[in-house]
C-alpha cells in the first residue's frame, strides 16, 4: 500500500515538535542526504544519520529545541514542499531564532532520502522544475 508523503511529513514534523527525533531518523534511509542554505553559518551537506545528527546537534547547541509551524504543504512533482516558521531558544545561550524555513523532501517509496533546505519558495520551486509555481 502505497503511503501518503505529505501525511507521512506532517508526522514528522509533529514527532520532532515533541522532542522525538528517533521517529524522524527511522523514516529517513540510513544514506539521507541533508542540505543547507548556502546563506547558513551551518551551511553544508550531512549525510547519513551520523551527520544529520551531527547538523540536529549544532541548531540544538544554539537554539535548543526548535519548533516548526507548518504555513503550507504540498505535493510538487513527488517532492514534498514545507513551508514553516521555526523557533527556538537556547536555554543557556539564551539566542532565539524565529524564521521561515522551505524545506524540500525527496523519497524513494516511503523513506526520505533527501531533504533540501531554502529560504526562499521561489528559489526551492526554480531548483525542483516548478518555477511556474514560485
Amino acid at each position: 500500500m502505497a503511503v501518503d508523503r505529505l501525511d507521512l511529513v506532517k508526522q514528522g514534523y509533529e514527532a520532532w515538535n515533541r522532542g522525538d527525533r528517533s521517529w524522524v531518523l527511522e523514516h529517513m534511509s540510513p544514506e539521507v542526504e541533508w542540505v543547507t542554505p548556502p546563506e547558513d553559518l551551518d551551511r553544508g551537506t550531512y549525510r547519513g544519520y551520523a551527520g544529520v545528527e551531527e547538523f540536529w546537534g549544532q541548531w540544538r547547541a544554539s537554539v535548543g529545541q526548535l519548533d516548526f509551524d507548518i504555513e503550507k504543504m504540498e505535493d510538487v512533482g513527488g517532492h514534498v514542499v514545507v513551508t514553516a516558521r521555526r523557533s527556538g531558544k537556547g536555554e543557556h545561550s539564551g539566542l532565539e531564532i524565529s524564521d521561515k524555513v522551505v524545506q524540500v523532501f525527496d523519497f524513494e517509496g516511503d523513506t526520505c532520502v533527501r531533504v533540501h533546505e531554502y529560504y526562499d519558495r521561489a528559489t526551492a520551486l526554480r531548483e525542483i522544475g516548478a518555477e511556474e509555481l514560485a
